[in-house]
């Protein structure tokens, strides 16, 4: 995700991590164990009710349970680095952009943990969703992730938060969870989400804007994927705005202006952006926030228009007038990273998409929620269209 840029690098930071702040105190009880006997409560208590989540159900558990992971130690307060060095957020610097990821490492080898009990579960193992949701009380019972986040590290925040609400759906319907735990996760995951929302609040002209582009799409599938987890409608309702919003951009190309302004990094950028549309349309969906027909010729213009150019990247340099460059990729082909055509093929079936997928078939994606193929619900098929081949069945093991 890119940091804002001005003429200067973004605020420079001193430390990764605030000197005694960033991690729970020794004191803290930030190992597995029994919770506090009488545990505060995370956020205010709304009024809730079930909401559906868009996962396909996992098969029964079997045999021993699953042995814990143990997790790092909870983060409260993250300082990132800004790494762009031109205003269009385009042109990442190696050495910066290196420190920032050292630095948001704790959250992500924390989120690894939590998605391997989540595809441990999925594979059948008893006690791995127990497992995960352990992982997340741990740092739920810590208050981690509601401290101190400069911007950079926000955007870091709002991806942990999207993928570790969509690990607690993968998991919640379990049998064996502690009630009381699967609760204060929930809240500590609305908690978080409160937190981290306000900043797509703000109005801004800016041609390229945190609050217009893939990551106000990203704020909204963490809002609305907490607000699953929660029963927060308010949230799903907010995160489906920003769905509604980032539709309403694409052109009849099927482009976002705002990521063609990322020159070499407008293919990334249109692939993030696909990612969060397509997850919270499959969020939406089942509870009754559904696009309108306009939105969703919308949807298929993105969808297609992203197909057809990480088949092809120079397309997108001939359009952008750069050749395209992603460092996080390294010499992976895209479409070995299109979790987002993944989840639209979910909601539109379509055989080119699938032609174009299968080679590189299981997708996964941490900030989805770890395994991709196979485990996003199929959309119902629309009367008179009879049968229709959906989704892929989630792989063998």
């Amino acid at each position: 995700m890119p940091s804002r840029r001005r003429a200067v690098l973004v605020a420079p930071a001193l430390l990764a991590l605030l000197p005694g702040a960033g991690l729970a105190q020794p004191g803290a009880q930030n190992r597995r164990g029994p919770p506090p006997a009488n545990p505060p409560p995370i956020g205010p208590r709304v009024e809730r009710r079930r909401l559906v989540g868009p996962f396909r159900p996992a098969p029964a558990p079997t045999g021993e349970n699953a042995t814990c992971e143990p997790v790092g130690r909870p983060v409260r307060n993250l300082e990132g680095f800004g790494y762009f060095l031109d205003p269009a957020s385009s042109r990442p610097d190696p050495s910066r952009l290196a420190m920032d990821e050292a630095a948001a490492k704790p959250m992500w080898d924390w989120l690894a943990v939590v998605q391997r009990a989540v595809a441990a579960h999925r594979a059948g193992k008893a006690g791995a969703a127990a497992c995960a949701m352990e992982s997340m009380d741990v740092w739920a019972r810590n208050d981690a992730l509601l401290g101190a986040f400069n911007l950079q590290a926000s955007y870091h925040r709002v991806l942990i938060l999207a993928g570790a609400s969509l690990s607690y759906l993968g998991v919640r319907e379990a049998s064996g969870l502690v009630p009381s735990r699967a609760d204060r996760v929930a809240r500590w995951l609305a908690a978080i989400a409160n937190e981290a929302r306000t900043r797509y609040d703000r109005r801004s002209e800016a041609l390229i804007s945190d609050t217009r582009n893939h990551q106000a799409a990203w704020a909204g599938l963490a809002a609305a994927s907490a607000g699953v987890a929660a029963g927060d409608t308010l949230l799903l309702d907010w995160g489906m705005g920003k769905l509604r919003a980032q539709l309403a951009q694409v052109d009849e190309r099927g482009a976002l202006p705002q990521e063609l302004r990322r020159a070499g990094l407008a293919l990334r950028s249109h692939l993030l952006a696909l990612e969060a549309v397509a997850a919270l349309e499959r969020l939406g969906a089942p509870n009754g926030a559904v696009l309108t027909e306009a939105e969703r010729a919308a949807y298929r213009r993105l969808r297609d228009f992203c197909l057809a150019h990480v088949r092809e990247p120079a397309k997108m340099q001939a359009l952008v007038g750069v050749a395209q460059s992603d460092p996080w990729l390294g010499d992976a082909p895209p479409l070995s990273r299109a979790a987002g055509l993944e989840i639209a093929a979910a909601a539109m079936p379509d055989p080119e998409t699938e032609a174009a997928l299968a080679p590189f078939r299981p997708l996964s994606e941490p900030r989805l929620g770890g395994e991709v193929t196979g485990w996003w619900r199929a959309a119902p098929t629309p009367p008179g269209e009879g049968d229709r081949e959906g989704s892929p069945s989630p792989p063998a093991r």
